[in-house]
């Protein structure tokens, strides 16, 4: 699956073969590779790297990593947590394969690399996402197709980059899932955001719990309605408004006249319109 949905040529960059079938591994020097530029991954688990460097010790590096040349050294392409366990080790080298590859392909070996063996965090990986659509000038449907993902499962990353970056912190960090900072990205301004995942971090407030508190909150907002407007609308038509918008994260209308009316979902960009079918359709 992975090959059918890289660019060209990135199966043969990962793939540890060549035209011919044979690869040249060659013992490089640790001291002259330098990390991968385009690596989303910004935090290696301390855990992983140690259970990786005693296998490391005991067994040796059963695979090798993957460098370009980069001026007088070279630079990781895949296998950085291989090479930083070998760090921890203390070896002097390494076996690697060399390969050409550009900036482009670089980075979307990292990001592959990453999703297909080893989960990024959420914010690790929608700021991967945005990076690789804004390279390659991609939709987000595109970068859905490429990486053999679901669109809205894009979209909804990249959307969590619209949080204040305190909270995207607390994204990275796992002390807010995925789905808080949905329920939260349904808030129109980040003070409510704040507040709402204060009470989340203070309370331990599930996904389910958090959703609730936000549709009351929306339903006790003052109206801002004048004596000369129509009365306000009923209770149960503000209740399914409140539940739409925390749902679809837009701004939703429901109108109902004599059991007749129209429900009316607002969207801002030809993106936004695909996230909202996907939860819709899906």
């Amino acid at each position: 699956m992975v090959q059918k949905k890289l660019g060209r040529g990135l199966d043969f960059l990962l793939s540890g073969g060549n035209a011919t079938g044979q690869d040249e591994i060659v013992a490089v020097e640790i001291s002259s590779i330098r990390p991968n530029p385009f690596q989303p991954r910004r935090e290696f688990s301390e855990a992983e790297l140690a259970e990786l460097a005693a296998s490391i010790r005991e067994h040796g590096v059963l695979q090798p990593i993957i460098v370009r040349t980069e001026g007088e050294g070279f630079q990781v392409i895949a296998g950085e947590r291989r090479l930083r366990a070998c760090q921890h080790v203390g070896l002097a080298t390494v076996p690697a394969i060399v390969r050409d590859a550009d900036d482009t392909q670089m980075l979307e070996l990292a990001l592959v690399e990453n999703i297909q063996r080893t989960d990024l965090n959420p914010m690790e990986l929608a700021r991967a996402y945005l990076a690789y659509m804004q390279r390659l000038d991609l939709t987000q449907e595109e970068v859905a197709e490429r990486l053999g993902k679901s669109r809205s499962g894009v979209a909804n990353m990249i959307r969590l980059l619209d949080l204040p970056l305190d909270l995207q912190e607390l994204v990275s960090r796992g002390t807010l899932s995925m789905g808080h900072a949905r329920a939260l990205l349904s808030l129109a301004d980040a003070v409510s955001q704040r507040a709402m995942s204060d009470k989340v971090v203070a309370e331990g407030w599930s996904v389910r719990a958090l959703e609730a508190a936000i549709q009351s909150s929306l339903n006790r907002r003052p109206s801002t309605a004048t004596p000369t407007e129509p009365s306000a609308k009923p209770a149960h038509l503000e209740d399914l408004e409140t539940q739409l918008k925390v749902r679809l994260g837009t701004k939703v209308s429901v109108e109902d006249r004599s059991g007749r009316g129209r429900i009316v979902i607002e969207y801002y960009t030809p993106d936004e319109l695909n996230r909202i079918l996907d939860l819709m359709l899906r």
